[in-house]
């Protein structure tokens, strides 16, 4: 698990993403605390 935050661009600045599978928001933790606790449990998403 690793986690990642983007800020400070430029207004007309590009964020290009790569995946091997499409979108799924359900896949992603939003909130930092929730993360270290995911993080501590052991959850492997």
């Amino acid at each position: 698990m690793t986690w990642g935050a983007q800020y400070n661009y430029s207004a007309d600045a590009v964020l290009g993403v790569f995946a091997s599978l499409p979108y799924d928001p359900d896949d992603y933790i939003r909130d930092y605390e929730d993360f270290l606790s995911e993080l501590q449990a052991g959850d492997t998403r």
